[in-house]
């Protein structure tokens, strides 16, 4: 309980520091919606026949409107994985809250369309809990690392994403996500 009470904390803190540095500047708001692809690695030698699978994702951001920029998201994603662990096999379906932070540069940028790229830290919250093994759950909160490029064509946004698990989604499993996904958005 104790460490699920720190998690909080660091999403607070991020919320609060993201929402002290858009009082600075403008602040583009928008939508985003697309497509994933989970990608899971497990490095325990008990588990065969993983396969990737595809999700999908939508979600809300702000992003600073300077050459270097911060972005803040909620994202909410669903995916699924498949893998045979002891005998069994196992098909667990993911519904994730994602609150990725990103700081980013623009690469190109006229008045027309822009060519970005950004990093960051994000974390994740299954909304449900699911089973790894016949013991263990898959953890309720992950922190991954991500890399975006993505760009601005007048009021739309395409990008694409790469996440990495920082964490392991089961200790069991000895598992990590890398996650791929393609989205489009809309600017206010």
């Amino acid at each position: 309980m104790q460490k699920q009470a720190q998690h909080v904390l660091t999403i607070f803190v991020l919320c609060l520091g993201f929402q002290l540095t858009a009082y600075a500047q403008d602040i583009t708001y928008g939508l985003r919606a697309g497509a994933l692809y989970n990608m899971p690695s497990f490095g325990n030698k008990a588990v065969s026949d993983s396969e990737s699978k595809f999700g999908i994702q939508a979600g809300v951001f702000a992003r600073t409107s300077e050459k270097l920029y911060l972005q803040g998201e909620l994202t909410f994603s669903t995916f699924k994985s498949k893998y045979t662990f002891q005998q069994r096999n196992y098909k667990p379906t993911f519904y994730q809250l994602n609150l990725p932070i990103q700081l980013g540069y623009k690469i190109i940028e006229t008045a027309q369309m822009n060519l970005r790229a950004s990093v960051g830290p994000q974390v994740n919250y299954n909304l449900k809990k699911i089973d790894a093994t016949d013991n263990t759950n898959f953890n309720t909160f992950t922190f991954d690392g991500v890399v975006n490029i993505g760009t601005d064509i007048n009021r739309f946004t395409i990008d694409l994403r790469y996440n990495h698990s920082v964490n392991k989604t089961s200790k069991a499993l000895d598992s990590r996500d890398r996650i791929v996904g393609l989205s489009v958005g809309y600017k206010f």
